[in-house]
């Protein structure tokens, strides 16, 4: 599977927090709803109704730790699904939004370094199968980690509950055990 699109990139450390501010905590779990505001908390700009949607970012990438810190809400992940986002790279991961991006099918890849290869507004090319991220303004391409065949599998069923409905309508999910 490959994807194109268009990369936002932060070299600053993301907290969830930031992510989705304090009002939106409690909101319904909504890939709609959540992308409303995401973001608005890291930078201003975002801070009005579809702000980063708008832009038609396909990627993030950043640097450590994406998604740290604060809250371990389900907000997050939803809300950058709903915003177009459809891979995260960063050289690390929060463990719980790592686990969140799972359980939606958002691919969240380890690159170490992807940061110094990528600037905001890049066409980015990622090969999941392969593993290999090309940045398709600069030329420069790299390998990433790859991603756990179970994650891809979920990824490609559109998410965990998705995934195991689709278990249970084949006739396999005694297979996951």
């Amino acid at each position: 599977m490959i994807i194109k699109g268009k990369a936002w990139t932060s070299r600053e450390y993301i907290m969830s927090f930031d992510m989705v501010v304090q009002r939106f905590w409690t909101s319904p779990i909504d890939k709609t709803e959540n992308a409303k505001f995401i973001m608005a908390g890291v930078d201003a700009k975002y801070d009005r109704e579809n702000a980063f949607k708008d832009e038609g970012y396909t990627f993030i990438v950043a640097a450590h730790n994406f998604a740290g810190g604060g809250k371990s809400i389900e907000h997050c992940v939803t809300g950058l699904m709903g915003a177009g986002i459809q891979t995260v790279f960063a050289d690390s991961f929060a463990r719980l939004q790592f686990r969140n991006a799972i359980n939606y099918g958002l691919p969240f890849v380890t690159a170490k370094n992807v940061i110094d290869m990528v600037e905001t507004g890049d066409e980015l090319e990622y090969n999941l199968e392969t593993c290999e991220l090309k940045n398709l303004t600069n030329g420069q391409s790299m390998m990433t980690a790859p991603v756990a065949p179970f994650v891809a599998e979920v990824a490609k069923a559109g998410g965990l509950m998705d995934f195991i409905r689709q278990k249970i309508k084949d006739g396999t999910v005694g297979e996951l055990r």
